[in-house]
């Protein structure tokens, strides 16, 4: 059984706004009533591309959900889409149309990746239980951060490496768990900028910069160290889990890559086989020869390793076929879709078979509701994080997330407090 652990803030869906955007008077009549029998009644209507937007466009926010169609005449709903990814509109969308579902998925992809917050895709007629499903997903944005409320903040290198230089990235840590059992049996550190006067940041803001300059290595450095060490401080409270860091490929490079790797993780107490190395499908790795000898020695010192965002990257059998890895993570887009999008299950069944055939465990990234949670299972995922877990904070948040879960198991089990319990594994 997954144990669930509350939203930062209660969903309370009678609450949400939405803009049904659809050329077909009737098709919006249609939607505006199925939503009402919801209880959803805070419904607005655009005819046309240009409406929404200019609906989008007021000062103060009056959307949540944009519903929106993609054929209509003038602006369709791919532009619209488009538009709305690059205004960056704090609004979550789910696209209702007449097309079939492989053209509904590829719509959905190309918002995403114009940074659109997609939530579901339905083909017409939108009935209540395919919508309750959809909305399933919605999650409030972030709160709003000192990064926007003084406008965007695109810092320079030499912003971002001082900030490195002054200790102020951190690893922010959100748990994986097993499938079935509900156990945390490791997390991933997520690197975080505490910048003194913007609040904590993420990554799309200084993996620019750091990427464009050659600094990615010494990011991934300061994050290994630091997630080593809290690591560490796990095992001396019996809470034996992995953790598992992004590395740079560029590193691989580097033939005496593994031996550093090893000083540091040792030199915290950890043992290596309590540390999985990520490494992202999507960065070409440009020395195959020093690569494969890093990745090999530290699989032979116990390091486990991970090929990141596995399906998005370069060709992803050869990578399987020449790397010594242990374990694949799902990319997120797929999980997303998987729901509704038969296509993308059928990846993750892919997935799933190939690492079995190679004896190898699969963890599915961006988990946010029951039914991926339901569907994951059911196709044999190993392992699922995401928000519907937790989300991820600093070490000292995520210690006090593992206590109160073993002390909520316990209580639940009925079973007496005692240290062993509480600590065991």
């Amino acid at each position: 059984m997954i144990e669930l652990v509350a939203e930062a803030k209660t969903i309370d869906l009678e609450s949400l706004r939405f803009l049904i955007v659809d050329d077909d008077s009737d098709q919006r009549f249609l939607l505006s009533k199925t939503l009402a029998r919801m209880g959803l009644t805070r419904v607005t209507e655009a005819a046309t591309g240009e409406q929404a937007l200019a609906a989008l466009d007021r000062p103060v926010p009056t959307v949540d959900i944009v519903v929106a169609d993609l054929q209509m005449p003038g602006m369709d709903g791919m532009e619209l889409l488009r538009r709305i990814g690059e205004k960056k509109h704090p609004v979550s969308v789910i696209v209702v149309s007449g097309v079939d579902g492989v053209l509904l998925g590829s719509a959905a992809s190309m918002a995403q990746a114009y940074g659109v917050k997609v939530i579901g895709t339905i083909e017409k007629p939108a009935t209540r239980s395919t919508l309750q499903t959809v909305l399933a997903r919605f999650r409030y944005p972030e709160a709003i951060t000192a990064l926007e409320a003084c406008g965007v903040f695109k810092p320079t290198i030499n912003d971002v490496l001082v900030g490195l230089s002054a200790g102020a990235f951190e690893p922010y840590f959100q748990a994986v768990v097993e499938v079935g059992t509900g156990k945390v049996v490791g997390a991933e550190a997520l690197a975080r900028w505490r910048h003194p006067t913007r609040g904590v940041l993420g990554p799309e803001v200084f993996l620019p910069p750091l990427t464009s300059a050659g600094y990615l290595d010494e990011l991934s450095w300061i994050m290994l160290s630091l997630a080593a060490m809290e690591a560490g401080l796990w095992r001396q409270a019996n809470l034996n889990m992995t953790v598992s860091v992004n590395v740079s490929a560029t590193s691989l490079a580097d033939p005496s890559y593994a031996d550093a790797v090893t000083q540091i993780v040792t030199g915290h107490g950890l043992e290596p086989s309590a540390m999985i190395l990520e490494l992202t499908e999507t960065e070409a790795i440009l020395n195959i020869a020093s690569a494969l000898e890093n990745l090999t020695r530290l699989r032979i010192k116990g390091f486990g390793l991970a090929i990141d965002d596995y399906g998005v990257g370069y060709s992803s059998m050869q990578v399987l076929s020449r790397m010594p890895f242990t374990e694949i993570k799902i990319d997120r887009s797929f999980v997303t879709q998987a729901t509704t999008d038969p296509k993308y299950r059928m990846m993750i069944e892919h997935i799933v078979a190939v690492a079995r055939k190679m004896g190898l465990k699969t963890v599915a990234e961006g988990v946010e509701t029951p039914e991926e949670c339901d569907l994951l299972t059911q196709l044999g995922c190993d392992r699922i994080q995401g928000y519907l877990i937790a989300r991820p904070v600093d070490g000292s948040g995520f210690l006090r997330f593992l206590l109160d879960r073993q002390r909520k198991r316990a209580i639940e089990a009925s079973l007496p407090l005692t240290e062993a319990r509480l600590f065991g594994t």
